[in-house]
């Protein structure tokens, strides 16, 4: 039996499991697709890492009563095993070539505008709660002001709180700009991750120009969220 465990995830394991996370097997409060997405690449830009007992539970959401309904345990097996590779995919990308890194939404076609915002905010907001169980690790990078500003496409894109409404020419800068703004985030904890206690800013990094190339993943993913 061929071992998938340090196998990239292809295409069509991704749209099984977005298939899942979108099945009535699944709690209504699950991540989506982008939203993991962007849940995954909070957790592999930032300071540290996450153990599967504490980023699970918020995969199912916090209005979750149980977890999922799954049909068997090969089933949960397999839609557990995918996320971890997915993970890990992400996680590899950014250790290993963060300039080549593209958040999901980049890398697939939508159907028309609305669906592709609808994408895009839920991965924006995925990443914000892939920083809140880290939240007070995280605190350095707020109180960064040039490094905190690589945060507010985010917000604004995650449509929360006081950052509402955005117009359509803000949205697309904001769109384009959630590359740049996660490589800006790993660089800046870079030099942290894997450290323990109380992280504090030793010094600023250079102001390199980020580069975006013609990478793309393996993934051709497809919405159909009729």
């Amino acid at each position: 039996m061929h071992d998938k465990t340090n196998s990239p995830v292809t295409g069509a394991e991704l749209g099984e499991l977005e298939s899942f996370l979108l099945s009535a097997s699944a709690p209504k409060s699950a991540m989506d697709l982008d939203m993991l997405d962007g849940f995954f690449t909070a957790l592999a830009s930032g300071p540290e890492s996450l153990e599967p007992e504490r980023w699970l539970p918020l995969v199912w959401g916090p209005e979750a009563e149980s977890a999922p309904d799954f049909a068997s345990i090969d089933e949960m097996q397999k839609v557990l095993a995918l996320m971890v590779r997915y993970k890990q995919v992400v996680e590899t990308v950014l250790s290993v070539d963060p300039e080549s890194y593209l958040p999901l939404f980049s890398r697939c076609s939508f159907s028309d505008t609305s669906e592709e915002r609808a994408a895009v905010e839920n991965w924006a907001k995925g990443f914000l709660l892939g920083i809140e169980p880290l939240r007070e690790t995280w605190q350095p990078l707020f109180e960064e002001d040039t490094e905190f500003s690589a945060l507010a496409p985010l917000f604004l894109l995650a449509d929360i709180g006081d950052e509402r409404n955005i117009d359509d020419v803000q949205w697309l800068q904001c769109r384009n700009a959630v590359a740049e703004s996660v490589r800006a985030i790993q660089r800046f904890w870079t030099p942290f991750r894997g450290k323990t206690g109380k992280i504090e800013r030793l010094s600023t990094h250079d102001s390199d120009d980020w580069l975006d190339d013609d990478f793309r993943q393996e993934c051709q993913c497809r919405r159909d969220r009729q």
